[in-house]
C-alpha cells in the first residue's frame, strides 16, 4: 500500500481512516479516483442502455449521460455529508440503478403507440418522481418494509430481473447480429466482441488480486474498445465538442403522470430500497459503527431517505432513479478508508466530468458488441446475486416455495396481455412486466404462507 496511507490504529486491523477523520490530501484522492474506477461505467452505461432501450436520438441520450453524473456527484455528496436528516452520513456512493433499466424499457415500448418520445419521458419523470416521493414516505416505516419486503421477496425479485434484463440484452445482441448480416458485413465480429468482453472481464473478476475484481467491467469494455478500433469497428463522434459544457435542465421534459407506469415502478422502489438498507448495513459494518440500535436505524431510515430525495432530484433533471452502489464497499474495505472526506471529492470527480458531453459521446459510440456483452454478464450477475440473497438467509420448503410460486405467475402473468386484448392499458402494462407481477405475487404469498416454527425450517432445510 502506497507510503501516505498510514498504518491502521491498534486494535483496529482494517480500517485506516474512520468516518469522520480526514487523510492526507494523496490519500484522499487515491481512494476517491479507486471508488470512481468502480463506478464510472456502471453510471454511465446504465442510461445509455436505457436510452437504446427506448430509441432515443443521440442527443437526448447524452444528456441523460452527462445528467447522470453530475446528479450521481450531487447525490454522494447528499449522501455522504447529509442535508439535515436526509442522508446517512457515511461514504456511500450514489449512481444511476440498474433495476429500472428492464422496467422503464417495457414502459416507453408500451407506450409507443400512443404517446410522442417526449410525452414518454414526460410520464417516465413523472412517475418516477412521484416514486421517489414514495421511497421517502417509506423511510419512516422499515419496520413494516422489511415485514413486508423480505429476502425472500427481494431475492426472488432480483432474480427475475436479472434474468429479464438477460433476455433483453440476448434480443438486444440477436437484432445488431441480424442486422449487420443483412447488410453483408461480418455479422460474427458482433458476437466475438461479446464473447471476448465476457471472458475478460470473467477473466479479472475471478482473480486473487481485488484490483483486478473491482476493476474488471472497466478493463473489460477498454480492451472491447482498443479490438473493435482494431478491427475497424470503432466509430468516434465527429466534431470536436471537448470544449462544450453541459448543464442539466429541471424539468425539461414536463412530467405528466400514468397510474400503470407508477404502479409497475412501485414493487421496483421498493426492492431498491430493501437493498440499500443492505448496502448501508455493510458500509455501517466496514466504518465499525453499529450495526444494531437506535443510532444504526436512524443512519440507515436518513440513507434510505437519502435515496428517495437523490431520486427525486433525478427525476427534476430528468434522468433516471439513483441508489447506493454495493461495489463501493469492497473499494472501502480494500483501502481501508471509510472517511466521509473521501466522498466530497468523489461527488466533486463525478459533477466534473459530467460538465463535459463529450465523455456521453464517447459512451455512445461504444460498439454493441462490447457493450452488450459486458451489460449481458453484469445482469446474469444480477441474478446471481438474487439467488445469493435467499441462500444466505439459510431457506426452508417454504421459501422454495413462495421463490417458484411467484416466478411462474409472473411469467404466466405476462401472457395476459395477448390473451386478453380486452385488458385495461393499466392493467395490461402492470402485469405485462414480469419483475412488477412477480414482485407483488412474492408479498402476497409471504403475507399469506404461514412461517414455520425454527425447528421445522431448520428440519425443511437439511
Amino acid at each position: 500500500m502506497p507510503s501516505h496511507f498510514r498504518s491502521p490504529a491498534p486494535g483496529n486491523k482494517a480500517l485506516l481512516y474512520g468516518l469522520d477523520e480526514d487523510p492526507p490530501l494523496p490519500a484522499k484522492f487515491l481512494a476517491a479516483a479507486q471508488h470512481l474506477l468502480a463506478i464510472f461505467a456502471s453510471i454511465a452505461t446504465a442510461p445509455l442502455l436505457i436510452c437504446l432501450g427506448m430509441g432515443l436520438d443521440a442527443a437526448t441520450t447524452s444528456y441523460m449521460i452527462s445528467s447522470a453524473l453530475i446528479i450521481s456527484g450531487v447525490a454522494t455528496w447528499v449522501q455522504v455529508h447529509t442535508l439535515g436528516r436526509i442522508g446517512s452520513g457515511l461514504l456511500s456512493v450514489q449512481g444511476t440503478s440498474f433495476t429500472f433499466v428492464g422496467p422503464l424499457i417495457f414502459i416507453s415500448q408500451t407506450l409507443a403507440d400512443t404517446h410522442t418520445q417526449d410525452e414518454i419521458l414526460g410520464v417516465i419523470f413523472g412517475c418516477t418522481l412521484v416514486g421517489a416521493l414514495m421511497l421517502m414516505l417509506l423511510s419512516h416505516c422499515l419496520t413494516f418494509l422489511q415485514r413486508v419486503v423480505t429476502t425472500t421477496v427481494t431475492g426472488t425479485a432480483v432474480i427475475m430481473l436479472g434474468l429479464s434484463l438477460v433476455m433483453v440484452t440476448i434480443n438486444n445482441l440477436l437484432s445488431e447480429y441480424q442486422r449487420l448480416a443483412e447488410a453483408g458485413q461480418a455479422a460474427w465480429q458482433i458476437a466475438a466482441s461479446a464473447l471476448g468482453v465476457i471472458s475478460v472481464i470473467t477473466l479479472l473478476s475471478t482473480r486473487r488480486s481485488p484490483w483486478w475484481r473491482l476493476s474488471s467491467i472497466a478493463i473489460g469494455l477498454g480492451l472491447g474498445c482498443v479490438a473493435a478500433a482494431v478491427a475497424g469497428q470503432l466509430i468516434l463522434p465527429v466534431g470536436d465538442r471537448s470544449s462544450d459544457v453541459f448543464y442539466p435542465v429541471p424539468f425539461l421534459y414536463p412530467p405528466a403522470f400514468h397510474w400503470g407506469v407508477f404502479l409497475s415502478l412501485v414493487p421496483i422502489y421498493l426492492v431498491t430500497a430493501a437493498e440499500s438498507v443492505g448496502d448501508l448495513t455493510a458500509t455501517s459494518n466496514l466504518s465499525r459503527l453499529p450495526v444494531a440500535g437506535n443510532s444504526y436505524w436512524r443512519r440507515i431510515r436518513n440513507g434510505v431517505l437519502g435515496d428517495g430525495f437523490n431520486s427525486l432530484l433525478a427525476a427534476v433533471f430528468c434522468t433516471f432513479p439513483n441508489t447506493t452502489f454495493s461495489q463501493n464497499n469492497g473499494v472501502i474495505r480494500l483501502t481501508g478508508v471509510a472517511s466521509r472526506h473521501v466522498g466530497a471529492w468523489l461527488a466533486g470527480m463525478l459533477v466534473l466530468l459530467g460538465f463535459f458531453p463529450v465523455l456521453g459521446s464517447l459512451f455512445m459510440a461504444l460498439p454493441k458488441g462490447v457493450l452488450y456483452g459486458a451489460t449481458g454478464l453484469m445482469f446474469a450477475l444480477v441474478a446471481w446475486s438474487g439467488l445469493q440473497i435467499i441462500l444466505n438467509a439459510e431457506p426452508g420448503k417454504r421459501t422454495w416455495l413462495i421463490c417458484s410460486l411467484a416466478m411462474a405467475g409472473g411469467l404466466l402473468a405476462a401472457q395476459a396481455p395477448a390473451l386478453l386484448p380486452n385488458l385495461s392499458p393499466t392493467l395490461a402494462m402492470l402485469l405485462g412486466f414480469p419483475v412488477s407481477s412477480t414482485t407483488f405475487l412474492a408479498i402476497f404469498l409471504e403475507l399469506l404462507i404461514p412461517r414455520s416454527s425454527p425447528e421445522q425450517e431448520a428440519s425443511s432445510a437439511s
